[in-house]
């Protein structure tokens, strides 16, 4: 897609706002007598109104940096903060009300509940919030308005595409209203057509002043991204407007 020739929309109010950084964060695994260095100190910001793309080869590390600004697992050394709050030392339950708050995640693997509607798959993470019934149902209704999926709202996930189906996950991150998206692999199961749809829609989220990471191997991606971030051997660095990435 060439972003050069769409007229751009107008920047969000939020835009530019630092919605997550790592500061020096690395993270080294232990196994046996062994230390695994997955992640060496990385530097990162991610702000409100741009798309992420990071990028690399299986075991590189991307994973890793993902899920450290996903709140998933701690830094061995550095800080994490997301969305104003140093996440660093909070305990396993402060963390998981952050996730649920702060954060919408889109797997590769879509992970909708098949016995359950799309509108039924979007409701679910308002009535883990406790949000009351009528207005779940407005929120639900309008985040599926959001990927243009509202003539799907009754339809099981085995009804629909993969791309319809990772439309509906896009839904359910971000019924929410999470300053942050983070998206693993999101297009690894679709088919060339749907990739660019699934990819438009979030740029247009981006677009809307949400901060969007998405980790990918896959080098098409690339011109969806305003920045690029690459990891190799657990190095993170970002990269030039143009710059020739290893697509390995």
């Amino acid at each position: 897609m060439d972003k050069t020739q769409a007229a751009s929309p107008p920047m969000p109010a939020n835009a530019g706002r630092v919605v997550a950084e790592v500061r020096g964060a690395s993270k080294v695994f232990q196994s046996g007598d062994t230390k695994i260095t997955a992640l060496h100190p990385t530097d990162l910001v991610l702000r409100a109104g741009e798309l992420l793309l990071i990028v690399g080869p299986s075991g590189s590390g991307k994973t890793t940096l993902l899920s450290l600004l996903g709140c998933v697992i701690y830094p061995s050394t550095g800080e994490v903060i997301v969305d104003g709050t140093n996440v660093t030392h909070l305990d396993d339950r402060a963390l998981a009300r952050l996730r649920l708050r702060s954060i919408g995640f889109v797997f590769q693997s879509f992970n909708l509940v098949m016995p359950l509607t799309a509108e039924e798959n979007v409701l679910m993470p308002l009535q883990l919030q406790g949000v009351p019934a009528d207005e779940a149902r407005d929120r639900a209704a309008h985040a599926l308005q959001l990927v243009n999926m509202s003539h799907r709202r009754h339809s099981l996930p085995r009804q629909m595409s993969g791309g319809e189906q990772q439309r509906i996950a896009i839904a359910r991150a971000l019924v929410t209203e999470p300053p942050l998206m983070l998206c693993d692999e999101p297009t690894a199961a679709l088919d060339p057509k749907s990739v660019d749809v699934v990819m438009q829609e979030l740029r247009q989220l981006a677009q809307q002043g949400k901060a969007l990471a998405v980790v990918t191997h896959d080098m098409r991606l690339v011109p969806f991204a305003d920045r690029v971030v690459q990891v190799a051997n657990g190095q993170a660095q970002e990269q030039l407007p143009g710059a020739d990435l290893d697509h390995h």
